[in-house]
Formats: structure tokens, C-alpha cells, sequence
């Protein structure tokens, strides 16, 4: 597991995060490689803070909150 600060940039009409060398080097990554991110947004970590931060970029998930929710509870028994 890395934990990583990363500040958003625009790459074309999105916005990208830089990963740095060192990181890349010491988990032997490579291009096109999927990752799993785990998002903290200016300190919130809240399922209900994440989608309104989504909204307010105009992100429109594919799952409400509740059906976020629903999959996390799941997962924690």
C-alpha cells in the first residue's frame, strides 16, 4: 500500500495525477496499468463527502450513495 499527496492537473479536457518515479520504481509499475485509488478530498473521506465532491465536478457515478453504501456494508462482514 502507498499513501500519496497528489494535486490534480489538467491533462487535455481531464485532470490527471502525477505518480512519482520513485513510487513507480519501488512497486514496479507500468503504463496502462490499472490501479485501485482511494480518494481523500481537502480531508474528507466519507462516502457522502466523495459524491458531492463528484457532483460538484459534474461526475455522474454509475451507483447511488446507498448503493455504494449497501457494497461497503456488505463487504465488512
Amino acid at each position: 500500500m502507498v499513501n500519496l499527496n497528489a494535486r490534480l492537473r489538467k491533462v487535455g479536457n481531464s485532470l490527471g495525477i502525477v505518480v512519482p518515479s520513485k513510487i513507480i520504481a519501488e512497486k514496479r509499475l507500468r503504463e496502462g496499468e490499472e490501479l485501485n485509488i482511494t480518494i481523500e478530498v481537502n480531508g474528507k473521506s466519507t462516502v457522502g463527502d466523495l459524491m458531492r465532491e463528484a457532483k460538484k465536478w459534474k461526475l455522474r457515478p454509475k451507483k447511488s450513495t446507498q448503493e455504494i453504501m449497501d457494497e461497503i456494508d456488505e463487504g465488512e462482514d
